[in-house]
């Protein structure tokens, strides 16, 4: 069900290892493989864009709880519903943050930032199927007014469900072969600039 995304992990943990190295020759044999695993030079792997639908589709799925559960949590403690906006504000503005970072570091190729993207649309995932779970018992075996709550837990389970199936694409997959090539491409620079400022030295 999500081979694309095993693939994508396996082929980053491998590339990762295998890039400790100086060897010119040997990093660009990984660009090679690299290439093969990309394929054509023309298409949306070649751009952010990837990526960056991943990362939307992540916000999406946030947003659609959060006013609830700020609401939850201030009536919880007490405080006054007026500030929830507050809330909603700077959860939102920290939650931001942490995707975009985590985007682009795995669009940089690293392993770790692809990761912990990976961990942060797991855990808003999960959010959401509690959210779900609990709007859709209270609809059941309660009395509800309003159905916004209802409505909301619907569409960030609908926009968790898209973001995991856009992951699992080959167009996907390819956008993250692409970054660790360029991220191969780029050490191979860095040692040719050494090389270059030895000979001067």
């Amino acid at each position: 069900m999500i081979n694309y995304i095993k693939k994508s992990l396996a082929l980053s943990t491998v590339i990762t290892g295998e890039m400790a190295t100086d060897d010119r020759q040997r990093l660009e044999s990984l660009k090679d493989r690299l290439k093969g695993q990309f394929g054509v030079p023309v298409g949306v792997h070649m751009t952010g864009i990837p990526l960056a639908i991943s990362t939307l589709l992540t916000i999406f799925c946030y947003a659609m709880l959060q006013v609830s559960v700020w609401m939850w949590l201030f009536r919880l403690l007490g405080l006054p519903e007026f500030k929830v906006m507050i809330g909603v504000f700077l959860a939102a503005v920290t939650y931001c943050m942490i995707v975009m970072s985590t985007m682009f570091l795995a669009a940089r190729g690293s392993l770790t930032g692809y990761k912990l993207h990976i961990s942060v649309i797991t855990l808003t995932g999960l959010m959401n199927i509690v959210y779900f779970i609990w709007t859709w018992n209270s609809l059941l075996f309660g009395s509800v007014e309003n159905y916004t709550p209802q409505i909301t837990s619907f569409l960030g389970l609908v926009f968790f469900c898209l973001n995991i199936v856009w992951m699992n694409t080959s167009v996907f997959y390819r956008s993250i072969a692409l970054t660790l090539h360029n991220r191969v491409w780029r050490k191979q620079l860095k040692i040719e600039a050494k090389q270059m400022a030895g000979l001067k030295g």
